[in-house]
């Protein structure tokens, strides 16, 4: 698996200030697995497809698929595997991207990009699953950890505004068995890229969105006066649609006793409102999640 890092930008017009934007992060599918919950994975779909419009955008955050984890690829090629194998291999998983890619064909245009994971194969011509899942779906690929900027803009009669939305993405790593833990990971993510609105991460299963705040400087136009704000982050894990501790059968999280995941996606609402004081003139985003 490479760690590939991205940084990506997207320009998002509303047509009012009260406008809002919905933005479903979801991953870690593990899709056409005996352990995928697919009656939850087809409501997700189901909930997001009847909610869906224009203002609607959705990001993926790894494992879509279940095709061998980093560590079984470097052991498979080591045994040093036939071409007619590793093509018919390259077949299925691409058929699977066939199926994965028209079940969420709704979402197009408005997938901000896909993240990388650790269950991911890399076909024989070097591209990945995930980037051949991006190409079918005419998207982003994002890496496995990317700074995505929504530059979202206003119009005001003759005039307009703009305002950024900064994103951190990444699959994750492996976390500890509590929920401070997988927190945790996400905070020391924040302390190398501080002013991030939203940081979000797949890969220990967990959802949730926690609200954190931290104080940024902001010079008053005109004056030039500078004051210290008050800036709400969101530490976010995007959910997984992988059942655990079914009867008679194995897995990592029964291995390691880790709690089972609440299964689902994440939905962020984003809205946004003018502050306006003396010669200030701001656009505040206001962030409310949906777990």
């Amino acid at each position: 698996m490479e760690t590939i890092y991205k940084v990506k930008t997207r320009i998002i017009e509303l047509k009012s200030i009260t406008d809002k934007i919905r933005l479903w992060f979801f991953g870690d599918t593990h899709r056409f697995t005996r352990s995928c919950d697919e009656d939850r994975w087809k409501w997700f779909i189901k909930r997001a497809k009847e909610s869906h419009d224009e203002n609607t955008y959705y990001m993926g955050t790894g494992d879509y698929l279940d095709s061998f984890s980093s560590k079984e690829q470097k052991a498979m090629h080591s045994i040093g595997l036939h071409n007619n194998t590793i093509e018919d291999l390259d077949d299925a998983i691409k058929k699977k991207n066939r199926i994965f890619a028209s079940e969420i064909s709704f979402m197009k245009p408005n997938i901000l990009g896909l993240i990388d994971g650790n269950h991911n194969w890399t076909f024989k011509n070097g591209q990945t699953a995930t980037e051949d899942l991006a190409d079918r779906l005419m998207t982003e690929y994002l890496g496995w950890l990317c700074h995505f900027t929504l530059r979202v803009k206003f119009c005001y009669g003759n005039s307009s505004k703009h305002t950024n939305i900064y994103i951190m993405a990444c699959h994750g790593k492996a976390g500890g068995k509590t929920a401070g833990a997988s927190v945790n990971q996400l905070d020391d993510v924040g302390r190398i890229f501080p002013l991030s609105d939203i940081i979000v991460q797949g890969h220990d299963h967990q959802r949730f969105a926690r609200p954190v705040s931290i104080l940024v400087p902001v010079v008053t136009t005109g004056t030039g006066e500078i004051h210290l704000k008050q800036k709400r982050q969101f530490l976010c894990r995007a959910g997984s649609f992988k059942k655990a501790y079914n009867p008679d059968s194995s897995g990592y999280e029964v291995g390691r006793l880790l709690r089972p995941a609440d299964l689902g996606a994440l939905l962020l609402e984003i809205g946004f409102h003018r502050d306006q004081k003396g010669q200030g003139d701001y656009l505040t985003t206001d962030i409310v999640a949906v777990v």
